[in-house]
């Protein structure tokens, strides 16, 4: 079965929870790993893996989320949680240069010190990174990103840069430290993505639907959710002239290597024993 390698699924109303994954279950997706976005919204991702065999947790600070510097407290709660056995990824973690993103140097810190927290655990760092604009300066987010990556050993745990939009020069600069490129349904409207659907070797693609709650699509049945990871896979079988069952193979494959010693419980979930 797919695997949705990062969703927000627990920040749907629990009474939305069962539909969504009985849809996920239906379109053959038999695990999704949702993303912490502060300590506590990873607690509320861990708490909703707890109780569902098919859903697994990444915790982790959004630079998005940073209303302060990350604290030593802040990290010591996400060691902890880390360490759970729910917990598969270090997860959402990143940079990002929005105009209204916090201060740039909070964040710089905090991707550092959640890698540090990613490698003493062994995992995988699932990380964000998102320009301002069509910024290509010295300074960019991806530029930023990939020296923090370097800098801080992060390609020891490895990971993936996830819902990836960027060219396939930039993929190339997370490919060589080691991730992998997951790609989200932009590769179905973005035209500049296909050179790096194209081009990302075989056994570091992976697929994901980044599903959150999507209150300002006033119809409920457009709310992207992971019963939509079929429709990424046939758009990255079309690019690559293979077929959408050679998608699902590889890239769950390529989820569960990724995933390393965590890798056990989704096994179990996607083999279709869960």
């Amino acid at each position: 079965m797919f695997i949705d390698t990062h969703a927000h699924i627990h920040q749907h109303d629990p009474d939305e929870i069962a539909g969504i994954m009985s849809r996920a279950v239906a379109a053959d997706v038999g695990a999704v790993i949702t993303a912490g976005v502060t300590v506590e919204d990873s607690r509320k991702a861990i708490a909703l893996a707890h109780g569902h065999e098919r859903i697994f947790a990444g915790v982790g600070m959004h630079p998005s989320d940073l209303a302060s510097p990350l604290t030593d407290a802040d990290l010591t709660d996400l060691s902890d949680l880390a360490a759970l056995p729910e917990v598969v990824v270090m997860s959402e973690i990143g940079i990002d240069h929005q105009e209204r993103s916090p201060d740039r140097r909070w964040q710089e810190e905090a991707f550092q010190a959640q890698i540090l927290v990613a490698r003493h655990h062994g995992l995988p760092i699932v990380f964000h990174v998102r320009e301002q604009g069509d910024d290509y300066d010295a300074h960019s987010a991806r530029d930023v990103a990939v020296a923090i990556l370097r800098e801080s050993g992060a390609g020891t745990p490895g990971g993936t840069a996830h819902y990836f939009q960027g060219r396939w020069k930039h993929a190339a600069q997370f490919l060589d430290l080691g991730f992998h490129i997951s790609f989200a349904k932009t590769l179905l409207r973005i035209s500049d993505l296909e050179e790096t659907a194209r081009k990302v070797p075989v056994d570091r693609m992976l697929i994901e639907t980044d599903a959150y709650p999507q209150p300002f699509k006033k119809n409920r049945a457009k709310w992207t959710e992971p019963r939509d990871i079929p429709l990424v896979a046939e758009k990255l079988a079309l690019i690559r002239g293979v077929s959408a069952d050679d998608i699902r193979r590889v890239t769950t494959e390529n989820a569960l290597n990724m995933l390393g010693n965590r890798s056990k419980v989704v096994k179990t979930a996607v083999r279709g024993t869960a």
